[in-house]
């Protein structure tokens, strides 16, 4: 860098040169490349995000059985596309365009569209399956009847 006082009459010379832009424009392209498919929306991490809340909400039925040491029913209406804790005021609802299929004993069938997956003081369950899809995807929420245990799969893996 040069000093004014050394050089009277010049001005001291200040900016970037074209290399350092250039970095920094790359970096800025390579950032965007590697964040831009994270932050748009696809129907994989849509299905995986519901899936998790799913799970989420079986997790708080089977935990709220063992605490409160009675029967607790997690319910789902695939129709209109709820799902929550029966006797719960708040109830979730799955995305726009997402169809749920649910596999639980003909006895926890509370309508053509809606049934439940039952969980007891022990931590076992009624075991069943809720399967969602989106687009051409799929994804599957298992319960275990024995262990109460949850576990998501995802079909394409």
């Amino acid at each position: 860098m040069l000093r004014a006082d050394r050089y009277p009459g010049k001005s001291p010379v200040t900016g970037f040169t074209l290399i350092e832009l250039m970095v920094v424009f790359t970096l800025l392209i390579a950032l965007s490349a590697v964040l831009a498919p994270l932050l748009l929306p696809s129907p994989s991490r849509t299905l995986r995000a519901t899936a998790g809340e799913i799970a989420t909400t079986l997790r708080e039925t089977r935990r709220q059985a063992q605490a409160g040491q009675m029967r607790k029913r997690f319910l789902i209406d695939t129709q209109i596309g709820q799902y929550g804790v029966e006797g719960s005021r708040s109830w979730r609802t799955l995305p726009a365009d997402m169809t749920a299929a649910l596999t639980t004993g003909e006895s926890l069938l509370t309508g053509e569209t809606r049934g439940g997956i039952d969980f007891f003081p022990d931590g076992t369950s009624s075991g069943g399956r809720v399967e969602l899809g989106l687009a051409e995807h799929s994804i599957k929420v298992d319960i275990e009847w024995l262990t109460g245990r949850i576990r998501v799969t995802d079909n394409e893996s």
